[in-house]
């Protein structure tokens, strides 16, 4: 019994040593936190360890017994998805091994629950596509580069932009080492290499640039690289934009700015067309030759840079008659053929020059198809839309420019022409002037100019209305230009007044010549709106070299002229004279002057004393004398004319009534007596609607206790309408002033006429006065008795003026005369002296 004991102790020790194996095996298993499953030989599940059941989402007595169901391939490891009850999916690694499992051969499935990992590679692939995608729908080339320049992602638009720096496509490609090929490329992509290794050092962190590419340069990339990232991963982005069509409509905007500068700098239509021109060859690589043809302003221009001097002619010619003679409106554009018989110089350079097709199309730059442009190209193509876009830019350029060339011509011939008659004003005229004196200087010829006022148009203007004026003034203008020669010149100076230049004068009866047809042009009547009108013309003419050599001092000895045959004679013509010119331009200084004496307080009264039989003092008049710093004192005779002729006279005469008004109230404020104080008054001022009111204002602001003021009046001023002339008059009575009839005896009145009007005094003319004590006086004589008695017989005071000796003065006292007023009583004298007078006048009172 021992001995079999002792025989069967080594079975035990065998069963009990692989009874410890199995159990470590099997506590290897199940505590393992792989999952792990036990399979037999057909793949049947033996045994699942915790993690495996949580990784099938079952319990054991579920999967033991159960196929496994992936294929067993010892030493490979192959990913498997496990579907669990809920329906989710994990992603598993599977690896199987050989092992014995409980003695007999088995199969250790060992799985690794990887689904976290392959779904971040699948992210990872996604997001990858995704990038890709992405960047192959931009419209931008954009490129990757890693820290040595080799591409790492690039789109397919990169492929297609990014050869145009300089290098090979396969150089571009992903995995090519770009920046490398850069180096050994051309110069714009050694920029672009030297730049970018720039930026991936950290010397800068960004770079952008334009560059100019392709064939002639006609292409424009833009350049942007940003950097990111740092040390080994350091990345660089590429980013190419094709900027062509934005350059050249930079381009183009450009030119349309210069054209819009040389249209407002008012260049004129040749210069603006052929910039246009300019800019469709700028714009159209295969342009040849280009023209274009403005038929309202007869203009042709022609454009090529390609073409020698002779060939531009022959095609020039060409060009300028199929614009003219071929012009088809209704056809929007159209192709030429040239007619080698016709045309053979213009065939054999259009094929000389590849020229493949020839084009004509009309600018519409306006209603009417006006402008045509003609285009020899290389290419037979019909236009791109971007050239299309350019000749619409072209038109409107052109339109642009015809318009300111039309308003420029308009506001030109404005300003040279008289809007009335359309005939050239006095700018145009001095222009022509000036040409025909130039051209009679190097023709050794003279030149007249006719200054030429119509007579009497005033009273036209004034009976007919304006209306009929203006259009008289048209007729006599079209009758003019009948009369002279086409290289004359008639302009209108200015309301009823025609200049007229003639040139190439040798005689001066030419001019007499021209001036006789001039009048006969007005000898026939004028029919204006059922009127009919006649009309005369004052002439006055002078001529280069003689009477002037400018054109100011022509018009001016022209005028001169006028004038002097206007105060002759109406329908009159005078040639200039030097001497006349003196005292008109005299005339003219002393009305200049004039103007400004009375702010100056150049001008003075002076006072002439008048005496009564007994030789007391009993008036004195006031008489305007001018005191000028330089020309001295002014004689009366030269400005009161003046005076009278520019209107002049009005204001000076309220400044004499208001001087002696004041002069007499300092007298009486003195305590002087109040003695009257004739005052001159002038039929212009007379004539003034206000002038009753003038002196009534005058009258009341002196407040002075007696009649002070007595105004002198000539008899051709009473010869108006009776009961006018009796209600002006009496309302000046009515304000005490004594009214006067100077210069009596030298107008028409009649005596009977003179007593209907309420005249306090009569002064005898100087004139009657003058030969009194003379043996042959005995007329004046007479004269002075009659008018003195029949002077009293009105009731009227008879002064006598003009007296300067004492045989004058003893006549004129015997025959009855009242008062005595001149040299041989007293000069003029200023009212410092007159006041001596006036105190003894006192002192004798």
């Amino acid at each position: 019994m021992r001995q079999e004991h002792s025989e069967r102790n080594p079975q035990s020790a065998d069963l009990a040593s692989s009874n410890l194996d199995r159990q470590a095996l099997y506590a290897i298993l199940a505590n393992n936190i792989n999952a792990l499953l036990v399979l037999d030989l057909n793949g049947i599940v033996l045994f699942a360890n915790e993690a495996a059941q949580r990784l099938f989402g079952r319990q054991q007595a579920q999967l033991t017994g159960s196929p496994f169901g992936f294929p067993l391939q010892p030493g490979l490891t192959v990913d498997a998805e496990i579907v669990r009850p809920d329906n989710s999916v994990v992603i598993v690694d599977l690896r199987v091994e050989p092992i014995e499992w409980q003695g007999m051969p088995a199969i250790l499935a060992v799985l690794h629950d990887i689904t976290d990992r392959k779904q971040a590679e699948q992210q990872l692939i996604e997001a990858q596509q995704l990038l890709h995608s992405a960047l192959d729908a931009l419209p931008t080339a954009i490129a990757i580069l890693n820290q040595y320049g080799q591409v790492l992602a690039a789109n397919v638009r990169w492929l297609q932009l990014g050869p145009l720096l300089g290098v090979e496509t396969v150089d571009c490609a992903v995995g090519a080492s770009f920046l490398a090929a850069c180096h050994l490329g051309g110069k714009t992509a050694g920029v672009v290499a030297q730049a970018i290794e720039r930026l991936l050092r950290g010397d800068v962190a960004r770079y952008e640039d334009e560059f100019a590419v392709g064939k002639e340069a006609r292409r424009w990339l833009e350049i942007r690289v940003m950097r990111f990232g740092s040390g080994e991963r350091v990345r660089a982005v590429v980013v190419l934009d094709d900027i062509s069509a934005r350059r050249k409509a930079e381009q183009i905007a450009l030119a349309r700015r210069r054209v819009l500068e040389l249209i407002a700098r008012q260049y004129d239509l040749r210069t603006i067309t052929r910039e246009l021109l300019h800019l469709i060859g700028e714009q159209i690589p295969d342009l040849i030759y280009a023209a274009c043809v403005v038929r309202s302003s007869n203009l042709f221009v022609s454009y090529s840079t390609s073409l020698p001097e002779e060939a531009i002619k022959h095609l020039d010619a060409w060009a300028g008659e199929v614009l003219v003679s071929e012009l088809r409106p209704q056809q929007r554009m159209m192709p030429l053929r040239v007619d080698p018989s016709q045309w053979p110089a213009v065939d054999y350079i259009l094929q000389a020059y590849a020229v493949r097709e020839t084009w004509m199309m009309a600018l519409r730059t306006n209603r009417d198809v006006d402008s045509w442009l003609l285009v020899c190209r290389q290419q037979n193509n019909p236009l791109t839309a971007e050239e299309q876009l350019l000749i619409e830019q072209v038109e409107q350029l052109s339109l642009i420019a015809l318009e300111q060339h039309a308003t420029l011509h308009k506001l030109a011939y404005q300003a040279h022409h008289d809007a009335l008659t359309g005939l050239p004003n006095r700018l145009l005229f001095e222009d022509r002037l000036q040409q025909a004196i130039e051209h009679a200087r190097r023709a050794n010829t003279m030149v007249a100019v006719l200054f030429i006022d119509l007579d009497r148009f005033k009273h036209v203007n004034d009976t007919l209305g304006h209306t009929t004026g203006d259009m008289l003034l048209i007729q006599v203008a079209r009758r003019f230009e009948a009369c002279i020669r086409a290289t004359d010149t008639i302009a209108r100076h200015g309301g009823d007044e025609f200049l007229l230049v003639l040139s190439d004068i040798t005689n001066p009866q030419q001019v007499t010549h021209v001036v006789r047809r001039l009048h006969e042009a007005l000898d026939q009547p004028f029919f204006v709106n059922g009127h009919e009108i006649f009309v005369s013309a004052s002439i006055g003419a002078s001529l280069y070299p003689i009477d002037g050599t400018d054109v100011i001092a022509l018009q001016r000895a022209a005028d001169v002229a006028m004038y002097r045959a206007k105060q002759l004679l109406h329908n009159s013509f005078q040639f200039f004279d030097a001497a006349i010119t003196d005292v008109s331009i005299e005339r003219l200084q002393i009305e200049n002057l004039l103007r400004r004496a009375i702010e100056r307080q150049e001008l003075l009264l002076y006072y002439q004393p008048k005496v009564d039989r007994t030789g007391q003092l009993v008036g004195l008049e006031a008489l305007l004398r001018w005191q000028h710093p330089e020309l001295g004192m002014v004689s009366p005779a030269r400005f009161i004319p003046i005076a009278e002729e520019t209107g002049l006279i009005v204001p000076i005469g309220r400044w004499v009534l208001r001087e002696v008004a004041r002069q007499v109230t300092q007298w009486w404020q003195d305590g002087l007596k109040v003695i009257p104080v004739a005052v001159n008054v002038s039929v212009i001022q007379f004539t003034q609607a206000d002038f009753a009111q003038t002196v009534a204002d005058i009258v009341e602001q002196t407040a002075l206790p007696l009649a002070w003021l007595e105004l002198e009046l000539t008899e051709s001023m009473l010869m108006g309408q009776i009961d006018d002339l009796r209600r002006q008059l009496g309302e000046l009575r009515q304000l005490g002033v004594t009214l006067a009839i100077d210069d009596f005896g030298t107008g028409y009145s009649s005596l009977s006429y003179l007593h209907r009007l309420p005249i306090n005094v009569l002064k005898i003319d100087r004139s009657f006065v003058a030969r009194l004590d003379q043996d042959d006086a005995g007329v004046e004589r007479s004269l002075i008795t009659t008018i003195i008695t029949l002077g009293h017989h009105l009731g009227v005071q008879i002064v006598a003026e003009g007296v300067e000796t004492a045989g004058q003065r003893q006549i004129l006292f015997d025959a009855g005369c009242d008062v005595f007023q001149g040299y041989h009583i007293s000069r003029p004298l200023p009212a410092g002296v007159v006041r001596g007078w006036l105190e003894q006048n006192a002192g004798t009172g």
